[in-house]
């Protein structure tokens, strides 16, 4: 996917590649040539910058969706625990008119079955003494469940996003694609130095926009909390390859679908939670779970053959190799910093 990115960046450090062909034609037939070159560079120009537009939105609506997800998330915790903190205080201060003794002892039997608009019936004391807080406890678990139907809300729509590498890698070969073949472009249109060069600095700045885009979207990122299970299978999975640390499976896996929660199958085939391709997951596949099948649907599976195949690749030895098996994983610079860059949150966040 970087070969178009790759070639473009040695091309402009070494200064644009002159051919000198053995019978050149008239100068008027070489200047239409250039010309004819060039203007073909600067439509794609224009294609370039509009596909940089489409791969920003993408990469920001990915990092939008995870960030709504994790504040709906959080704001449902936050409903929740004060809709119990309301229903605890009740129950003491329940509890504490029945063991002051008095008329409300009388219905000791009818606190101990939980019902408290059963004593609100019984004794006009006990209405007057708990109405208020009956009221407080209703409304903390009104707010509990719109909190809970908001975060549901939100993690289907989030959830649609989650898959950064589908989300986001079209977008991305669409720009690659662009600024390569303006390279070749301009490889055949050196005749007219000058034009080249004007357009091999604009190309130069091209470039420089989509790395910029990359940095600033993958700065923007969050981590995804996975579940329990997610976890345990990745710090579980990366003891199969010593120097493999846990948290880059826990970043591809955010990355491929959001530990599960997107698996679906990609535009390019690929399946699952960690999005392998069938004919790779068979040549690589681990039975995760142990339960006699390694399946490319099944997390534990999914996981631990992730951890297989990148330390087939040596991702155990050292960070250069890891970083070389991250982009076989996924021949893309934007994914190994992005891989990189969450891995190192998840290790900052979960130690």
């Amino acid at each position: 996917m970087t070969t178009g990115v790759a070639l473009a960046a040695v091309m402009l450090a070494t200064g644009p590649m002159l051919l000198t062909p053995a019978h050149a034609g008239t100068t008027g037939q070489a200047s239409a040539k250039v010309h004819a070159l060039l203007a073909k560079v600067h439509a794609l120009q224009a294609k370039a910058k509009a596909a940089e537009a489409k791969y920003s939105r993408a990469f920001n609506a990915v990092a939008n969706s995870v960030h709504a997800s994790i504040s709906a998330d959080q704001q449902s915790n936050v409903s929740a625990g004060k809709a119990a903190d309301a229903q605890a205080q009740l129950v003491a201060r329940v509890r504490g008119l029945y063991e002051s003794g008095g008329e409300l002892a009388a219905e000791a039997a009818v606190l101990s079955s939980g019902s408290f608009t059963a004593i609100s019936d019984r004794t006009e004391f006990a209405r007057s003494a708990v109405a208020a807080q009956i009221a407080s406890v209703d409304s903390a678990s009104a707010a509990a469940h719109r909190a809970a139907s908001v975060a549901r809300a939100t993690a289907r729509r989030a959830h649609q996003q989650i898959g950064t590498e589908r989300s986001v890698g079209v977008a991305a070969t669409r720009v690659e694609h662009l600024l390569a073949e303006q390279q070749m472009l301009l490889q055949q249109a050196n005749q007219h130095l000058a034009a080249v060069r004007a357009a091999a600095a604009a190309l130069a700045a091209e470039t420089g926009t989509f790395s910029s885009i990359t940095t600033s979207a993958i700065a923007s990122l969050h981590v995804l909390p996975p579940s329990a299970l997610y976890l345990a299978w990745y710090k579980a999975a990366s003891t199969t390859c010593p120097g493999l640390p846990w948290t880059v499976l826990a970043a591809i896996g955010q990355v491929e679908s959001g530990h599960g929660r997107n698996p679906s199958t990609s535009s390019s085939g690929a399946m699952g939670p960690m999005q392998f391709l069938p004919s790779t997951f068979a040549a690589y596949a681990v039975d995760g779970d142990h339960d006699g099948t390694a399946s490319i649907m099944d997390p534990a599976d999914a996981i631990y053959t992730a951890a297989h195949y990148l330390c087939a690749d040596g991702a155990g030895h050292g960070p250069g190799a890891l970083g070389n098996a991250i982009l076989h994983y996924n021949h893309a610079i934007w994914y190994e910093q992005m891989v990189l860059k969450l891995a190192g949150m998840y290790a900052a966040q979960y130690g």
